[in-house]
């Protein structure tokens, strides 16, 4: 009974709900502009929003296990500095999400609370809240807890790489059209951590305490703010997401040697606090690669006078039988060439329960592929394709 109150008190944390609305108008945002762009959704489901509580709780669950058995413990004054500066970042960066320079500032606003540079520590234990000054154990804790979130961001660029395969239309400076895929999510974990003293006891009764030798602890559910939000202009998206996975999992290895070299070591929480900023500068420094590593691509996802371009695939359609990939494009349908979406789907027509296609790919082969569609809808096919420009 005791557990399921510290759940419900989880669900009455402002971070959780900012995020979850975050993550429906993201998804919300989402559907309507595929259906404005291209007269259908690409992915109708609100994902982002499945994702936000499916994944958060699983993640939880497995993050909460590791903290107990590793005892990690943090400051109550630091939960609440960092869950403000989460709230204060999702609600004022509404493009821009990388949770892990905002857990960095949280613990460089914790330690503005050391005694020797303010009287705030003195001010808040008089009114019972115990702050913990800064000690090496607890950025030591801190940094396995940012190895946790890039790892889970990681885990997910992984588990979800298709979900930033929707398109999004700009013009360049000529007035051509091009395309940009951005992968976007976000979750709130919920990871089980001590809190050191009575203090949360003496409001709530019921909060469970326990001791380990001579000091008192307390269990509370941190949400913690996981998530990014990645684009990409000449690389095939799903290669990019699995590139930057990969990237995400070195600096969550980096984080925990961090760690554990400075247990061993015992150094200062100055030191400590270097290392954190080195790691979330690593971050910074992967997702520069990432750009960098885009921008140097020859290939465009642009509009093109020689057939048509795939820039988007409807899954469980007959379009994932067809073995095509964003950016090939279709010279001829139904061995009628087509130069614009309304041509492909008037040669469509001509077969309305098979369509055979001829494509060169982004590897600039030809291939020859075919199957059957739905009798009578073969606009269900599942090919997003530029929409024909109005004259």
């Amino acid at each position: 009974m005791q557990l399921l109150k510290i759940f419900e008190l989880f669900l009455l944390q402002p971070l959780l709900w900012v995020g979850l609305i975050r993550s429906y108008l993201t998804a919300r945002r989402r559907v309507q502009y595929e259906r404005r762009q291209f007269h259908s959704a690409i992915n109708p489901q609100l994902t982002e929003v499945r994702h936000f509580l499916l994944d958060g709780l699983l993640f939880g669950i497995v993050t909460t296990a590791i903290s107990l058995v590793l005892g990690l413990v943090v400051a109550p004054v630091w939960v609440v500095i960092y869950e403000l500066l989460a709230v204060i970042s999702l609600v004022v960066l509404p493009t821009m999400l990388i949770p892990a320079t905002v857990f960095a500032l949280s613990w460089v606003g914790y330690w503005a609370f050391s005694p020797q540079l303010t009287d705030l520590s003195g001010w808040l234990e008089h009114y019972g809240v115990r702050t913990t000054s800064m000690s090496g154990g607890l950025v030591v804790n801190a940094l396995i807890l940012l190895a946790a979130l890039l790892m889970m961001t990681a885990i997910l660029l992984r588990w979800h790489k298709r979900q930033g395969n929707s398109p999004e239309l700009q013009p360049d400076q000529r007035g051509k059209r091009l395309v940009r895929y951005r992968w976007q999510q976000l979750l709130v974990v919920p990871v089980g951590v001590l809190i050191p003293g009575d203090w949360l006891h003496a409001s709530l009764s019921w909060w469970p305490v326990f001791t380990i030798g001579e000091q008192t602890f307390s269990v509370l559910l941190l949400p913690l703010l996981v998530g990014l939000s990645a684009r990409v202009y000449k690389q095939l998206p799903e290669l990019a997401w699995v590139r930057l996975a990969k990237r995400y999992g070195w600096i969550a290895l980096v984080s925990i040697v961090f760690a554990l070299g400075a247990h061993f070591a015992a150094l200062s929480p100055q030191w400590l606090l270097g290392l954190m900023l080195v790691v979330v500068g690593l971050v910074g420094l992967a997702l520069a690669q990432h750009r960098y590593h885009d921008a140097r691509q020859p290939f465009r996802f642009s509009d093109t006078e020689q057939g048509v371009r795939v820039i988007g695939l409807r899954t469980h359609t007959p379009a994932d039988r067809l073995n095509l990939g964003l950016g090939d494009v279709i010279l001829e349908c139904n061995r009628k060439p087509v130069h614009t979406e309304s041509q492909f789907y008037k040669a469509l027509l001509a077969s309305p329960t098979y369509v055979h296609l001829k494509v060169r790919n982004v590897q600039q082969e030809l291939i020859i592929t075919e199957t059957a569609i739905y009798d009578g809808a073969p606009h269900e096919l599942g090919i997003v394709l530029f929409t024909d420009q109005e004259d």
